[in-house]
């Protein structure tokens, strides 16, 4: 590799305009966007207690209050019927119970707080129907701390515990990652058009040069690599620092990732330039469009494609390279173990040295009869 090559190829990428504004700026300007539009979003909002109201006027059922008390479903008040009434009609409570011929619940609209009163309610008279016609048919049960040995809350799920709360929203951030990473693409294209001497004229200075093509693109290459990769570090700073997303504390294994996603964006776009004829405008402006569906195949628009994917054509996910380094962040986020982050790491390294691979191939059987 020529270190005179690298350093100028790197120059020209930190002078030119639209590769600053697309490659660092725009990533950093949908992310402030994201947050915008994602603020207060994946706040888990803390659940309500249903408001209830007891009526004094009649005797409850013996345990009820208690029972209710448990199941920290709802906040009680005791009051009079009349009293009870007039705060249903003004909303302050969900609704009031009274025991006649038999246990009531008085509400005045439906809703989600209605619904749960009514199912706790339910279950409870027929729980406690249950025992009294068991006991009744029975009563040396009691005892025999039958009643002790009740659990009507028996639950047959296992809680597995996992690093972070689900904010499935980060996983637009990923895609953005993603994003910025593979926008190498454009740079990598590029990159070949200069040693391409039938795409620009200086591309036909550089094949007279005494300097090797392949030498020449070798170099190039790195370039765009370090350049991607500082603009991913920087979007990394600016999410975690400034607009504060979370994306959990294996630093390391985040910042290999971007940069195995550097690699091979910028050799996706080499194998683009090289097996494509299209002038070097066109070209941009198709291998770009490319990185946005695969982009969006990853969740950067619409975050359940990428499960609609992997439910229904899951080798798609396994060849789109945003996937690829959006399921690796998922899985650092996510689990105790890194054997799906090595597995996305090591797909996706792969189909980098794929793309690299063919790049120099087609570069080195290319030949030009004049210039």
């Amino acid at each position: 590799m020529s270190f005179h090559i690298f350093k100028y190829s790197f120059k020209s990428l930190i002078k030119d305009k639209m590769a600053l504004f697309w490659m660092l700026c725009f990533p950093l300007i949908l992310a402030t966007f994201f947050n915008l539009a994602f603020t207060n979003l994946s706040a888990i909002e803390g659940f309500e207690k249903v408001e209830i109201a007891i009526t004094t006027d009649h005797t409850m059922p013996e345990g009820l209050e208690q029972a209710m008390e448990e199941s920290n479903l709802f906040t009680l008040s005791h009051m009079t019927e009349a009293d009870a009434k007039e705060q249903l009609s003004e909303s302050e409570i969900t609704g009031y119970l009274k025991y006649t011929d038999g246990l009531e619940l008085v509400i005045l609209n439906t809703g989600l707080n209605q619904s749960i009163a009514k199912v706790f309610l339910d279950n409870y008279v027929q729980i406690s129907t249950t025992i009294y016609n068991i006991i009744e048919g029975n009563p040396q049960l009691i005892q025999t701390g039958f009643l002790e040995d009740l659990d009507f809350s028996q639950g047959f799920t296992e809680e597995v515990p996992v690093n972070n709360s689900l904010d499935m929203l980060v996983v637009h951030y990923y895609a953005l990652i993603a994003m910025t990473c593979l926008f190498s693409a454009v740079a990598g294209c590029f990159a070949t058009a200069l040693i391409q001497a039938d795409q620009t004229q200086l591309a036909a200075r550089i094949n007279v040069a005494p300097t090797h093509k392949l030498k020449a693109f070798l170099s190039m290459i790195p370039a765009t690599i370090l350049f991607q990769f500082m603009s991913t570090v920087i979007l990394l700073i600016y999410l975690t620092q400034i607009l504060n997303v979370n994306f959990g504390d294996q630093v390391l294994y985040i910042v290999l990732l971007c940069l195995v996603g550097c690699f091979t964006g910028t050799m996706f776009g080499a194998m683009f330039g090289c097996l494509t004829r299209f002038k070097t405008e066109v070209k941009d402006m198709v291998v770009s469009n490319i990185i946005m569906v695969m982009c969006f195949l990853s969740g950067l628009m619409v975050l359940q494609i990428k499960y609609i994917i992997q439910e229904k054509a899951p080798i798609l996910g396994y060849i789109n390279p945003a996937n690829l380094i959006t399921d690796g962040l998922y899985a650092l986020y996510y689990y105790d173990t890194y054997e799906r982050y090595f597995f996305n790491l090591t797909l996706l390294g792969s189909l980098g040295i794929i793309f690299c691979a063919i790049s120099i191939l087609v570069l080195r059987r290319q030949k030009y009869a004049s210039i």
